[in-house]
Parts: C-alpha cells; structure tokens; sequence
C-alpha cells in the first residue's frame, strides 16, 4: 500500500502543534492546574490578603493561560516564515519501507522502526520522530488520502505508538 500527497504548513498547523505539545505533558497539565488555583486564589481572597498579593496571582494566572499560548503562536509564526522548508510544498510518500519527504531535489525517509507514534489530532496528524519532533501534517490538506495513512501506520506501529481514530 503507498499513498502521495502535497502538504504547505501555515502559522496555524505548527501553532496547533505547539499548543499540542506544551499542553498534552505533565508539565502541561501543572501550569494549567496552577493558573485556576492561581486566579481562583485571588477571586476568593480579594480583599482578604494585600493587592499586591492578589496582582500577583492574577499575573501569574494571566502568565499562564495568556502569555504562554501567546508567545507559541509568535514563535511558530517565525518558524514558519523563516524557514526554508515551510515556505514551499513539501512531497510526502508513506509506503511499507517508510515516511519520505521531498522537497526539490532533497528527499528523505524515515523508515517505520525509526518512528516514534503516530498521533491524530482534530487538524493535524503528528508523524513523530521523538518526543519532541514530529512531521505535521494538516487533516484538511489530506482528508482522501486519511484512510490510507492510518492504515499503512497501523500495520507497521504497535498499538502503544499508534493514535489514529477513524
């Protein structure tokens, strides 16, 4: 089996992908969970503790809920327009050897056992090389060929690296 198909990567997917990543680990989780104690904190103590008390948990609730996802998506804007790769359409071919990317006249292929998982989110499929990186894939600029691909994944990932719902 072997689908091809053409991917242009917006601000949009790899912000996705940066949100996804910062807030789908442990860590995640905490500055989440510490931004609510954080401004519930403040709500239920306003009044009751000094101002400055009360500015400081709401800076840190404002820190962690605003800034953070702020700052990811100026970060993937710049990684986007000053990257090479994400200025042009990248090729890609998923087949039983593998991943090849293509851009141009470079090309290359991660072979299925070099493959971390496979992730499906709501807009993208996250190919993922470790658990930092991961070729990004947007589900709207591959809805035919989705089925296909998460085939080919599942006969060649165990079912722990794959995440892929029909």
């Amino acid at each position: 089996m072997k689908t091809e198909f053409d991917v242009r990567l917006r601000t949009v997917d790899m912000y996705r992908y940066n949100l996804y990543h910062t807030y789908t680990t442990a860590s995640g989780y905490l500055a989440i969970l510490i931004a609510v104690i954080a401004l519930a904190a403040a709500v239920r103590k306003w009044g009751e503790v000094s101002v400055s008390n009360s500015v400081m948990y709401v800076m840190v609730g404002i820190i962690l809920l605003v800034y953070t996802p702020l700052t990811l998506y100026l970060r993937s804007k710049q990684q986007v327009q000053e990257s090479p790769v994400f200025k042009n359409i990248l090729h890609y071919t998923i087949d039983d050897t593998g991943i090849t990317t293509s851009q141009g006249e470079m090309s290359s292929t991660l072979v299925w056992e070099q493959v971390y998982r496979v992730v499906a989110t709501k807009h993208n499929i996250l190919i993922c090389i470790n658990p930092r990186n991961a070729f990004i894939i947007p589900r709207a600029q591959v809805t035919e060929q989705y089925d296909d691909i998460r085939a080919i994944a599942q006969n060649h990932l165990e079912k722990y690296r794959f995440k892929m719902k029909k």
